[in-house]
């Protein structure tokens, strides 16, 4: 049996590399021929705020969400691990109802039968933009339910050798965590939260069903009041691209900063 060598396999990455550039410079050819007639991008330049707008909006939803998702799944970790059993079967129930249930029900339930009646004129009154706020809210309670089960399955699997060990040094419960189990489940469980962070990204777009601006919503307005919708659809990619890439590549980065210390 022939042996590869590195050159060869090298050569052969090149060859690879430049068939797959070359299959999508042809596809992405062909289809702007296909519809060149239908491009007219005047119109989204005109809708150039509107669009810009949205987007600062995806990511002011996004950054707020985000941490208050890890906050939420904490929380839930922590109250599943209680030895108290109202609280470990309540955080239960809680994100068995809420990973069993769509996130447009619970966006259209969560605004409009419980945060809009309590907190939309008190936060109309200071200022600030109700319908964003309780997104935001709604998103990390969302969120934050899979990232207790990434964070709960990540503690648990700690061997209990280093529980004990920790208590044999005199640690307390919190010190435990801290300085222990955390550092060891963060290398653990960082892809899924990685994966849970860009689907957190994506998932803002649902938010325009509460009034919410974000950039999807502003895409829809544009298409809606022009009839055009390639040269927003692309734009709107291209948008949340540069959003979850970002969190893509620092996922990569620390995974790999972690697999080389250990």
């Amino acid at each position: 049996m022939r042996i590869e060598t590195r050159s060869d396999m090298r050569r052969w990455n090149i060859i690879a590399f430049i068939a797959i550039i070359g299959a999508f410079s042809l596809l992405g050819t062909l289809l702007l021929q296909s519809l060149a007639g239908d491009w007219d991008w005047s119109k989204p330049w005109q809708y150039r705020e509107a669009l810009l707008r949205g987007w600062g909006t995806t990511v002011l939803l996004s950054c707020g969400a985000m941490v208050g998702s890890v906050l939420v799944g904490l929380l839930l970790m922590m109250g599943q691990r209680s030895p108290l059993p109202a609280v470990k079967w309540t955080c239960r129930l809680f994100l068995e109802f809420v990973r069993d249930t769509p996130l447009l029900v619970q966006l259209l339930i969560g605004y409009f039968v419980i945060f809009a009646p309590l907190m939309a004129r008190p936060l109309n009154d200071i200022g600030w933009d109700d319908k964003i706020i309780i997104g935001m809210i709604l998103l990390s309670l969302f969120e934050g339910a899979y990232l207790g089960e990434i964070f709960r399955g990540g503690v648990d699997s700690i061997p209990k050798a280093q529980w004990e060990s920790a208590r044999a040094a005199g640690l307390d419960r919190g010190q435990i965590y801290r300085h222990v189990i955390f550092p060891q489940a963060l290398r653990r469980v960082l892809p899924a939260v990685a994966g849970q962070a860009v689907s957190l990204i994506k998932d803002s777009s649902l938010l325009s069903v509460i009034g919410v601006q974000e950039f999807a919503y502003q895409a829809r307005v544009y298409t809606s009041q022009t009839y055009g919708g390639l040269e927003a659809y692309v734009p709107l990619a291209v948008g949340y691209l540069l959003l979850t890439a970002p969190v893509a590549f620092l996922s990569h980065r620390l995974e790999r900063r972690y697999r080389d210390e250990t």
